[in-house]
């Protein structure tokens, strides 16, 4: 990569706008009423050294494509972020003033598509660093399928709290081991966390940590020298960088070095004296012009510099056309044999088919790709002495591979991660993550329920198809069979949001009833009796058989019913939630009721934590063979009668 510097920095302007920087900050700070003063005394260094050095941005294009990246993981610290971005001039001073306003520019922590410039949406500790590495894997791929057109860095700011969390040492152990050489950590070491002192929550060495897992490690103090001179080394790495620099929380504050100044603002005895130290104006959300003008122009000559050198036409470059095409994938007429295949394997090839199509199609499992038939079989392993391959192996980290995946997404790609759906629960932050900024994550979830048989309660999904379908803006597919399959994957491909596909181990039946079509729909009539006088029963996935023959039994003692296949609720129309929405509907689920309580409060469930067993001796035991569930439905029907 190009090493695009500014030889001759002006050691002193740099330090006046640092600490102009920091009265920005603390002044939000104070106005809101609420925040985060420590690191933004503590870090305002190592922001304002990477902006004026180092990042590559065009300020008036915020989505050009080999933009350096810039994550803000430790998004408490945002304010320092709005600071810089109100001396670019991409921020207003009503815009800064309004810090953790209702619908301002400026919320509490950063958030996708809300302000300018910013990369993710971040606040939970630890998902920033874990995207970061999927920016860092997007732009390895992309710059092998771009014939080099497209390669950018990704820093990431974080601290103590960051690191502590699990997904970090998941997250870059795999960096680590990919060789990520474009990833840059800058680690804000104070020592202190919300609470205390570090020390009373961890004795970890963080060098000999990230020396195990692949990193090269640097030192730095708090000065702009020190840290322009550790991110020209980690530029120039052929690993993963952490740069370690060592701060003070609350620097000049009466309560400097102590978690006291962590999240309050400063009093405004506080607030004078700080600024007395720092040297500049006591008055609110005065910066220097003069170094506004400095670091804009920096920014601005480095870029144009970038520019000159990398001779590219940046506003046109070939991965740019790709994403631009329609990348809805027509999959209704597929040719694939489903006689005896399960549909986990079916889901295997249709990915495969789009993948064979579709470049930006990229991904892999927590270990369990055999499983759960994601394997792109066309495709080499994405690895660190061959990037262009398109299967990576997150290997066991269920919720590393999930924020991955949303920094995979956010740099322009469409990418897919599976495991078993009772271990959805080991990534719900970060799918809660790719909801929110909602992204085109396509999460497979295999092994769907109880029948998985004698792997147990710890394997038996129960209650997870409830608490995905609670995530705002997630899709939640179960299809029945291949026509639902193939509905599940034309909405997945042509929606540009996160979408969970959840399917079995092994149902290898197929219906003539379902539609591929009805997926769309999101609830839609299978087979309708011919009676007046009738029940509505509604079920998906492997259930909807279930139902189906339950239909046929109900109706040679007298009770009609209306089947209905639920494929994605989230689909369903208003008009025909309505019209279930009655008395006579019962639902039928292999999990916790509360998953179709918008439809119905009659619903025949398992709300209790399974056993291990065989298929069989598992729904017997459960009450889902046909004698049983027709007692239930004639109970259901029976107490309905005398009520």
């Amino acid at each position: 990569m190009l090493d695009i510097l500014n030889k001759n920095t002006d050691y002193e302007l740099d330090k006046v706008g640092i600490n102009n920087l920091r009265g920005l900050a603390i002044d939000m700070i104070n106005n809101a009423g609420s925040g985060h003063s420590g690191i933004c005394l503590g870090s305002a260094s190592i922001i304002y050294t990477l902006y004026k050095r180092h990042l590559i941005m065009d300020l008036d294009n915020k989505d050009f494509l080999n933009r350096d990246r810039f994550i803000m993981s430790a998004g408490h610290g945002v304010p320092l972020l709005y600071g810089i971005f109100y001396m670019l001039g991409i921020l207003s001073l009503d815009d800064i003033k309004n810090l953790r306003r209702i619908n301002s520019k400026t919320p509490g922590h950063p958030e996708y598509m809300k302000t300018p410039f910013i990369e993710m949406s971040t606040g939970p500790l630890g998902q920033g660093v874990a995207t970061s590495v999927g920016y860092s894997i997007a732009e390895e791929y992309l710059y092998q399928i771009s014939k080099k057109n497209i390669e950018y860095y990704t820093y990431v700011l974080c601290g103590d709290g960051e690191l502590e969390e699990g997904i970090t040492y998941e997250a870059l152990a795999l960096a680590g081991t990919l060789k990520l050489k474009n990833l840059i950590v800058l680690y804000d070491s104070n020592d202190i966390t919300l609470d205390n002192k570090l020390s009373i929550s961890s004795c970890e060495d963080i060098k000999k940590r990230f020396e195990s897992i692949n990193f090269n490690i640097i030192d730095a103090v708090d000065s702009p020298d020190s840290i322009d001179d550790a991110l020209k080394l980690a530029r120039n790495s052929d690993r993963p960088s952490i740069i370690i620099c060592k701060t003070t929380i609350g620097l000049y504050s009466k309560n400097q070095g102590t978690n006291l100044v962590h999240g309050v603002p400063l009093d405004l005895e506080d607030i004078t004296s700080v600024k007395e130290k720092l040297g500049i104006i006591d008055a609110p959300f005065t910066v220097s012009a003069d170094c506004c003008l400095d670091l804009k122009t920096n920014i601005t000559n480095r870029f144009n510099e970038y520019k000159k050198n990398k001779k590219i036409d940046y506003n046109n470059l070939i991965v740019k056309k790709i994403m631009e095409k329609d990348n809805t994938y027509q999959l209704n007429d597929l040719d694939i044999e489903y006689e005896n295949k399960s549909l986990r394997v079916l889901s295997g090839e249709i990915l495969n088919k789009i993948a064979d199509n579709f470049p930006l199609l990229i991904g892999g499992s927590a270990d369990l790709s055999s499983s759960c038939k994601t394997n792109l079989e066309k495709f080499k392993p994405f690895l660190s002495d061959d990037y262009s391959g398109r299967n990576i192996y997150f290997g066991i980290r269920e919720h590393a591979m999930g924020a991955i995946l949303n920094g995979m997404a956010l740099a322009g790609l469409r990418p897919f991660g599976s495991t078993f759906l009772a271990f959805s629960d080991y990534m719900k932050p970060a799918i809660r993550m790719s909801s929110m900024m909602n992204l085109p994550v396509l999460y497979i979830f295999t092994h769907d329920s109880i029948t998985v048989g004698e792997d147990g309660p710890a394997h038996h999904p129960i209650e997870q198809l409830a608490s995905l379908e609670l995530i705002p803006n997630l899709k939640v597919y179960r299809p029945y069979d291949l026509n639902e399959l193939i509905g599940s994957y034309m909405e997945i491909m042509k929606e540009k949001s996160p979408s969970a596909l959840v399917l079995p181990r092994d149902n290898k039946e197929i219906s003539n009833d379902t539609k591929i079509s009805g997926v769309e729909d999101g609830i839609y009539l299978v087979r309708k009796t011919e009676y007046e006088d009738y029940i509505n029963l509604i079920s998906n996935g492997e259930e909807l058989g279930i139902t189906l023959k339950l239909s046929e039994n109900l109706e040679s003692i007298g009770i009609h019913a209306n089947v209905y296949s639920a494929p994605c609720l989230k689909n369903a129309k208003e008009s025909i939630k309505e019209k279930l929405s009655g008395e006579n509907t019962i639902a039928i689920t292999l999990g916790v009721k509360n998953y179709y309580f918008e439809l119905t409060k009659k619903v025949i469930s398992i709300d209790e934590f399974s056993i291990s067993g065989k298929k069989q001796e598992l729904l017997d035991y459960f009450g889902f063979n046909e004698p049983k569930l027709e007692s239930k439905i004639l109970e259901i029907l029976n107490k309905e009668n005398k009520n």
